[in-house]
């Protein structure tokens, strides 16, 4: 009589699983499946904590409280099934796949609705950095997205390290950028930045729209490189065919191209502020007469228009010194050029400023 040794619960034979196609033993990925199935089903607790994260996300995000969208994403459920899809992709198992990606799509639209509502009882309009600093991404953050994915694809299947999921979920963001689709979908052209300037009239940061726009472009990219990552560890240590990681992360990430272009394009304008950044310290550091050191910095925006590059610098600057704003604009515009290494144009607007110091001293103590 020939004993079944895959040790797969009786009556229950996950599908996708295959002796004949997989290095890891059965008996660890009926286990590894039945536990990821479980977590990705939809299901009332999924809805429910997913539905809280997402109200402590909005309330954090418009009170620019860092801690409370930390803890949203610590509660946050959603990279469950978006790790169950990675490994039904392997796994062929067509069921796990269409289960969890209705979770994926239903928590998408629970999360954008919630952050819609809590945005439009609460009333609040001024946006804070925290919700600006997920409006635009770049290249950095599909790195961030596929180290995650890959760690956390491996702390799924390696039971002695997974607690180390929770911090999996602070390092790559989900819930938040939703919530700011929301936000952004709410405030509409009303958003007002801290600065008290509207959003609609400021091009570097524009709308609500434009914000709702870049927050789910960083859901997308961290979507992707999470599901690319994930398919791919599973496959190194033996789960599935091992030829399909290869093939559905490389599909991926020609998916992604549409994606990565304008990643790059901010990728770009981060390293064009950095380097602006950089030269105004040097600048000051050398004593040149570019740049006193009674100047600060507020603002540094890089677009590109046309294909040129355009870089505007907002600055607070003595009023005295504003008789050699012009020749300093321009060794500055060319210093701009040969560190970037291409024709910058250069819009430098100064907040002049008076500084009144005033000292008081103690009284002098009388004379005995």
């Amino acid at each position: 009589m020939q004993t079944n040794e895959t040790n797969t619960p009786v009556g229950k034979e996950p599908s996708g699983l295959s002796s004949a196609t997989t290095k890891a033993s059965s008996k660890d990925s009926a286990l590894l499946f039945d536990q990821i199935e479980e977590s990705s089903v939809p299901s009332l607790n999924f809805y429910f904590m997913l539905g809280m994260a997402t109200a402590i996300a909005s309330f954090g995000l418009l009170s620019n409280s860092a801690p409370a969208i930390i803890g949203a994403m610590i509660v946050a459920p959603l990279m469950s099934p978006i790790i169950g899809f990675s490994f039904a992709a392997i796994m062929g198992s067509n069921k796990l796949a269409l289960r969890a990606l209705i979770s994926i799509l239903t928590g998408i639209v629970l999360v954008i609705s919630i952050g819609y509502l809590c945005t439009t009882a609460v009333g609040l309009r001024v946006v804070g950095s925290e919700i600006v600093a997920r409006t635009a991404p770049s290249t950095l953050d599909l790195m961030v997205a596929l180290c995650s994915g890959a760690a956390a694809a491996f702390a799924h299947s390696r039971i002695g390290i997974a607690n180390s999921i929770a911090g999996v979920a602070i390092a790559v963001a989900l819930v938040p950028p939703l919530t700011v689709v929301g936000i952004g979908l709410a405030l509409g052209d009303s958003a007002v930045s801290q600065q008290a300037i509207a959003l609609s009239d400021f091009h570097h940061q524009g709308s609500g729209s434009s914000m709702a726009a870049g927050a789910f472009l960083l859901f997308v990219t961290n979507f992707l490189g999470i599901v690319a990552a994930a398919i791919l560890v599973f496959g190194l240590q033996g789960y599935g065919n091992w030829r399909k990681p290869f093939v559905v992360a490389a599909a991926l990430m020609l998916l992604s191209i549409f994606v990565v272009d304008k990643l790059d394009r901010r990728l770009e304008i981060i390293f064009v502020e950095d380097a602006v950044k950089r030269l105004f310290v040097e600048a000051i550091r050398q004593n040149t007469e570019i740049v006193s050191e009674d100047a600060f910095i507020l603002q540094v925006r890089g677009e590109r228009m046309d294909g040129a590059l355009n870089v505007s610098i907002v600055m607070l600057g003595l009023r005295e010194n504003l008789d050699r704003v012009e020749t300093s604009a321009e060794t500055f515009r060319q210093l701009i050029s040969e560190e970037l290494g291409e024709p910058v144009s250069l819009r430098l607007e100064i907040l002049p400023m008076q500084v009144v110091v005033h000292e008081v001293s103690p009284p002098t103590p009388p004379d005995n």
